[in-house]
């Protein structure tokens, strides 16, 4: 666990020091660069690091239509299975190259990346690069559609969003949410049916399996979900206390807020509903960071935004530490943490 608490204790205390000092873009990338280290000289550590890496070879040797993976994210790996011969090197690649692609979206969102630090670093960055591979590779891209949405570049944002999709189906859900809740007017939510429409005509059949799948999962009880639920409470009643000044649509935090809870109330039943508390967790990243962009608010110079960030920061690298400890069904696959060269085989 020592990588970890390292990581997370440098991370909080340049998250405090960027913040005093107003200095928060060299934080970030202070804060960043042993996440990015460790997550570059990992062994299989990760639930599903291991079944990527058996999946890569499976496409390697049987090709595409063998893949249990999205379209994009497949002949993302076919063409990388042609210049890497190791799977676990694309797994190593793949988890890099996500966790670039989020940093640099968060850094051109955000002037001053305090949601970026509070929100993305501490909650998203380990789990999108060392877990749930193809979403963290999708919802970064994402991200970087919403910085050229947030400057009134939509093409740019449609075609991200295209291949996020085609990369993890759930990021559809992710573009779609954030394009009506952005841009609330009815051509948008005209153009959201016939995306949801289209998604559900191309892939019926995968997302008919994939929650076929996650009926069978369980809720997990306990703390599960407690973490994301708690950081939007303070993330949205952060925004409604500024009024207006950042938020011109109170509907929309409303509906981030009942989709929290809903996705809550689920994950006490079905593990699909953790999986939806963190989509909706991000969807409110990105949409508080277009917003507040949009605005002339300068996050890091306003004490409430400022301090109530900073202690959702606290709770988001709490939960996470404590899930890489310890699994709320055994043995975490996050702990111990092996450096690629201390593992056997590789």
């Amino acid at each position: 666990m020592t990588p970890y608490f390292a990581c997370y204790a440098i991370l909080l205390a340049a998250l405090v020091a960027g913040t005093l000092f107003n200095r928060l873009r060299l934080a970030a990338i202070v804060a960043f660069v042993p996440m990015f280290l460790l997550i570059l000289q990992r062994g299989l550590v990760g639930t599903d690091s291991a079944v990527y890496v058996q999946e890569f070879d499976v496409i390697r040797y049987r090709g595409l239509l063998a893949s249990a993976f999205e379209p994009g994210f497949s002949l993302i790996i076919e063409i990388l299975s042609w210049i890497l011969s190791d799977p676990f090197q694309i797994l190593i690649l793949l988890g890099a190259a996500t966790a670039i692609i989020m940093f640099v979206a968060g850094m051109i969102l955000e002037r001053s990346p305090l949601l970026l630090m509070t929100i993305v670093l501490p909650y998203f960055m380990f789990d999108m690069t060392m877990n749930g591979l193809r979403y963290g590779l999708a919802f970064s891209i994402i991200a970087l559609g919403a910085a050229g949405l947030a400057r009134g570049r939509l093409h740019l944002f449609i075609v991200c969003a295209v291949i996020a999709s085609s990369i993890q189906i759930t990021a559809a859900l992710l573009a779609f949410c954030l394009w009506a809740l952005v841009e609330v007017r009815i051509r948008t939510f005209a153009g959201v049916a016939i995306g949801v429409a289209i998604a559900f005509l191309l892939f019926g059949d995968y997302i008919e399996g994939k929650v076929s799948d996650n009926e069978d999962l369980i809720g997990l009880g306990g703390l599960a979900g407690v973490a994301p639920l708690a950081v939007s409470l303070i993330i949205l009643a952060a925004l409604k206390s500024k009024g207006r000044n950042i938020v011109e649509n109170q509907l929309a935090l409303l509906a981030m807020l009942a989709m929290q809870i809903i996705a809550f109330i689920v994950s006490r039943y079905y593990y699909v509903g953790l999986r939806l508390q963190g989509l909706f967790l991000f969807l409110l990243y990105l949409y508080a960071a277009i917003m507040i962009g949009k605005s002339s608010l300068e996050a890091s110079k306003t004490f409430l935004l400022r301090w109530s960030l900073v202690l959702a920061a606290l709770i988001s690298s709490a939960s996470r530490i404590k899930n890489f400890n310890d699994d709320f069904i055994g043995p975490s696959p996050f702990n111990p943490y092996y450096f690629a060269h201390e593992q056997a085989g590789y």
